[in-house]
């Protein structure tokens, strides 16, 4: 009788154990309905507990999942939304971030795209066609936006491109002012200093932004920052901190702002895309390529797997949460004048 005892709370405390990893898959198949209403909820999506943001390429596609029912909540794709040939400028969706206290998402793709999506009805608010390998986005105090493009061979990279969002008219053809970054690959709002942080190849930057509405202008503070390694990919707030990661060639390393010092992360691998963390117990995540550029299963920095989808590009994830670092806790959606 003791081993029988000893043998059922054995298999408790393993059950107990492995919760997370054992929840029941949610159903999530109700439809949204045709309300374009922002403050319609999403089926499932607000009740997850920790749920994910995925860029995904195999199916030109963003997604929020779940990460401890592994079922998916929402997603976005080029296909469903935009014709034949403005759906090619999403062909290879490489960033996704939440915005607007998580009502839209703010997404780019190295085939040319950017689009500001309205989670609820999947409403496109602004998109259009950067060129230059788009690797990142934000969105700007007044609603316009600033995109940095990585290096190409067109001449539309190597470049922070402004847009002024046109609350007329979802599409904006061209770029109001263009700025030259080499390699851009990255682009984080700073509420607390109000300046954009961005790299090039070599350096760190920050850059005051003007607000103003018939003439915005992204100006270059004279300080930069020498960067501890080469080809800067992700840069993302940590958590909670007055610190930025960066990814690179050869590992992960983290800035901080009060210090002005990059160390390096205990996590040292190569070519991460992406990495993210939040609130106590979410744990950080990592974007680790097995197969080419991309990857089929998302784990976090212990190498546990998150989350498995055979056939999946993955090329960055996020927690799907407030950024408190980049914005304020009550931020509406606006639009520039």
């Amino acid at each position: 009788m003791k081993a029988i005892r000893y043998f059922i709370l054995s298999c408790m405390v393993v059950l107990l154990s492995c919760k997370e990893d054992h929840a029941p898959i949610l159903d999530f198949s109700d439809p949204f309905g045709d309300s374009s209403d922002e403050n319609v909820p999403v089926p499932g999506l607000w009740e997850s507990e920790r749920p994910i943001l995925i860029s995904e390429q195999s199916q030109s596609q963003v997604l929020i999942i779940d990460s401890l029912s592994k079922g998916e909540l929402w997603s976005w794709k080029a296909a469903e939304a935009l014709s034949t040939a403005e759906a090619a400028w999403f062909r290879e969706i490489d960033e996704a971030k939440a915005v607007y206290n998580r009502k839209y998402v703010l997404l780019t793709a190295s085939s040319g795209g950017v689009a500001l999506v309205r989670i609820a009805d999947k409403k496109i608010m602004f998109y259009t066609n950067a060129k230059g390998s788009p690797h990142s986005a934000e969105v700007l105090p007044d609603g316009n936006i600033v995109v940095s493009c990585s290096t190409t061979s067109d001449g539309e990279g190597d470049a922070l491109k402004l847009y002024k969002v046109d609350s007329l008219s979802a599409y904006v053809a061209k770029e109001t002012k263009r700025y030259n970054l080499t390699f851009g690959h990255n682009a984080v709002w700073d509420l607390k200093r109000n300046v954009l942080w961005a790299t090039d190849d070599q350096n760190l930057y920050t850059y005051r932004y003007n607000g103003n509405s018939s003439n915005p202008e992204l100006i270059k503070e004279e300080v930069f920052y020498g960067l501890p390694d080469r080809s800067p990919h992700d840069l993302f707030p940590v958590y909670g901190k007055d610190q930025l990661y960066l990814t690179t060639a050869t590992g992960i390393y983290i800035f901080d702002i009060g210090t002005e010092t990059f160390s390096p992360h205990p996590y040292a691998k190569a070519n991460i895309k992406s990495i993210s963390d939040g609130p106590h117990g979410f744990g950080t995540l990592v974007i680790e390529p097995n197969m080419s550029y991309w990857t089929d299963r998302l784990t976090n920095i212990r190498g546990v797997s998150v989350f498995f989808k055979p056939g999946y590009k993955m090329y960055k994830a996020r927690w799907f949460i407030d950024n408190p670092f980049s914005y304020p806790t009550e931020h509406p959606y606006v639009q520039s004048n």
